[in-house]
């Protein structure tokens, strides 16, 4: 049914002509208290209906949550008309005991109080009309009512945990007593893990779990703000190394350093730091965790280049025993050492060198270093012509001893025993071939360092002394030998 236009129009021409006329508009009332009444307080009694109204006390109301008698204007429930021509009203008891006239405290023998609480304050916290959420707490957030006495717990800091950036001090606080310090609603850890469902699963499923996880990760973590990632005390490293300080002593000390224990996030780049199912906490086992950064070839800052050890090993049908069980750390130092290539012990880096045990340190912590060391044998090594051994031939020697590494390749290869197919030699890197065969009892080497020979464990190869001409001041055509000498007679074995 529609309205009749008639009124509608004669109000609008009053006003109109009224303006025209140039009478100001009405001013809009002032309120006359905090609650933003307009009218007069009145001067007798009034019903309870007539204490909230448009013009009477309307902030009273203006919550998204009341208290409950003033949802149904029940004021009289806190307050008492003492007299009514002065509108003056008392409480209706003492107010640290108000709220308890409805409000009656549980019984409790936690040992911590909130201060206000324990006072009866509760008025420092809770509005008695209304709020933004159902607790009636002053401000906007909870951490508004709490800002009111405690200073601001996230600052101006980069990383702030969820619940203190929304300001819900209650997810981790209880708002009146505790039987835990600072009034926390939940023990050490469990209070953490109460949210945090998924590291939780991983330290109750993993079989190596970082002890300061199992008591409290305040440990590690600040539960309110810092400047780190994920809350963090300090710096990754600077928080480890207070109390790993031994890999501390070794990073620091290192005269050669590994870039993943000091750059980036440091100890997080290779260790878990709740719980792993490897030992250190890495996160995954140690070959693995290596090709992270391996997969590439990588320049080092004092020139050279280290190979894309990946793919060297993925390609290698051959590989150094070392490599397949402990991966990567069997040989180097994953934190820092004083070796060159982070290597964990004494390793020649030239493919000539004179020998000694302490040299070759790195290779008898695996090896038995009989296998060098014995001039003659039967078990010690299987490189060997009868008895004469090999290894002894080649690399114990005081000039010109040669290193593992020259016949080698101590992470893989394709033929057996990870024997190269070839040898960096030279300023320029030119690679020198071996053509090593191998057989079920022996083997032959026709490489560019000597001329061809070939062994038997069982029926030894017999060679004739070879004269060397007096002139000729190389050994055996060595790679870096200073002149072409003169060929000796083709003296090979008949096939």
């Amino acid at each position: 049914m529609k309205r009749p236009l008639l009124p509608v129009l004669i109000v609008s021409m009053f006003l109109v002509s009224g303006m025209l006329a140039g009478e100001a508009p009405p001013e809009p009332l002032e309120p006359l208290d905090s609650t933003g009444s307009t009218a007069p307080a009145p001067t007798v009694a009034t019903a309870r209906e007539g204490c909230i109204t448009s013009e009477c006390h309307p902030g009273v109301k203006d919550y998204p949550y009341l208290h409950g008698p003033i949802r149904i204007r029940g004021c009289e429930g806190c307050h008492e008309l003492t007299d009514p021509a002065e509108h003056r009203f008392e409480f209706l008891a003492e107010r640290e005991q108000m709220c308890a006239l409805c409000h009656i405290p549980e019984p409790t023998d936690a040992p911590f109080s909130h201060e206000p609480f324990a006072q009866g304050e509760c008025l420092s916290c809770h509005n008695p009309h209304g709020g933004a959420g159902v607790r009636l707490l002053r401000g906007e957030r909870y951490a508004d009512a709490c800002a009111s006495c405690h200073e601001d717990m996230t600052g101006a800091h980069d990383t702030v945990h969820g619940p203190a950036s929304v300001g819900a001090c209650g997810a981790c606080h209880e708002p009146h007593t505790s039987y835990r310090p600072k009034l926390l609603n939940a023990e050490g850890r469990d209070l953490c893990l109460s949210c945090h469902i998924r590291t939780g699963l991983e330290i109750e499923s993993l079989p190596v779990v970082h002890a300061p996880v199992l008591d409290d990760c305040r440990a590690c973590h600040d539960p309110h703000a810092t400047d780190t990632p994920s809350l963090l005390l300090h710096e990754p490293q600077a928080l480890c190394t207070e109390c790993h300080q031994d890999i501390a002593n070794t990073v620091s000390n290192a005269s050669v350093q590994h870039a993943a224990a000091t750059s980036d996030r440091a100890c997080l780049n290779c260790h878990s730091p709740h719980a792993s199912e490897h030992a250190g906490l890495l996160r995954m086992d140690a070959q693995h965790l290596c090709f992270e950064c391996h997969n590439q070839a990588i320049e080092l800052p004092g020139g050279g280049e280290l190979m894309n050890m990946e793919q060297l090993i993925d390609s290698g049908k051959s590989l150094h025993g070392a490599a397949t069980q402990r991966g990567c750390i069997e040989c180097h130092d994953i934190h820092g050492g004083g070796h060159r290539r982070l290597l964990s012990n004494e390793y020649p880096s030239d493919i000539y060198f004179p020998f000694s045990e302490t040299a070759y340190a790195l290779c008898f912590s695996c090896h038995d270093r009989q296998m060098v060391l014995l001039e003659q044998t039967n078990s010690a090594t299987a490189f060997r012509n009868g008895e004469t051994n090999l290894h002894y031939v080649h690399v114990n020697r005081d000039t010109k001893g040669r290193s593992c590494r020259i016949c080698h390749d101590v992470h893989a290869a394709t033929p057996e025993q990870h024997i190269r197919q070839s040898v960096p030699y030279g300023p320029a890197g030119w690679q020198l071939p071996l053509n090593f065969e191998s057989f079920p009892e022996g083997g032959n080497c026709n490489s560019g360092c000597h001329r061809p020979y070939a062994y038997n464990r069982i029926e030894p190869v017999v060679y004739p002394d070879i004269p060397i001409d007096d002139d000729w001041k190389g050994v055996d055509l060595d790679p870096d030998a200073p002149a072409e000498p003169k060929q000796p007679p083709d003296d090979r074995p008949d096939d």
